[in-house]
C-alpha cells in the first residue's frame, strides 16, 4: 500500500473521530446544562446534606460519603485517605443533579482508580468516553450503567 494512500485514510479517519467526538461531548454537555436548570437548588449544607441522604438511599449505595458545601462553584468526588469518600457542591452548579451525578462516580467506583493520577491522556479519555457518560446516563435518565 503506497504510503500516501495510508496518510489518505488516516487523515479521513481521524477527521471523522474528531467530528463525532464533539458531537458527542457537545451532546452530553447540553443534556447535563438543560436538566440543572430544573433541578431543585441547594444553597447550604443542610440542604446538600438532606439531599445526600435522599440520593444514596435511593442509589442503593454502601459507601460513607461526605458532602461539603462551597459558596464558589465547585463539584467533584474524590477518595480520602482513610477509605472514605467526600463531594464537593457550589456555586451556579448547587443541584440535585449534580449531587446525583458525583455521587454515581462514587457508587462506580470512579475515584478508586489509581491509574487515572499516572497517565493523564488515557485518563482524560476513559473519562470523557466512559466515566462522565455513565454519571450523566443517571444523573439525566437515572440509568445505572
Amino acid at each position: 500500500m503506497d504510503p500516501n494512500e495510508v496518510f489518505e485514510y488516516v487523515t479521513e479517519g481521524m477527521k471523522w473521530l474528531s467530528i463525532g467526538g464533539g458531537t458527542y461531548i457537545a451532546t452530553l454537555a447540553s443534556l447535563n446544562g438543560i436538566l440543572r436548570l430544573f433541578s431543585e437548588k441547594i444553597s447550604s449544607q443542610d440542604d446538600l446534606d438532606r439531599i445526600t441522604a435522599e440520593e444514596t438511599e435511593k442509589l442503593g449505595m454502601t459507601r460513607q460519603v461526605t458532602p461539603k458545601f462551597h459558596e464558589n462553584h465547585e463539584e467533584s468526588a474524590r477518595k480520602l485517605d482513610d477509605g472514605t469518600y467526600e463531594i464537593n457542591i457550589g456555586g451556579f452548579g448547587a443541584r440535585r443533579t449534580q449531587v446525583r451525578h458525583e455521587l454515581y462516580h462514587v457508587h462506580r467506583g470512579h475515584c478508586d482508580d489509581r491509574r487515572r493520577i499516572e497517565n493523564g491522556l488515557i485518563n482524560n479519555l476513559d473519562y470523557l468516553f466512559r466515566r462522565e457518560p455513565q454519571a450523566i446516563a443517571y444523573e439525566v435518565l437515572k440509568l445505572k450503567l
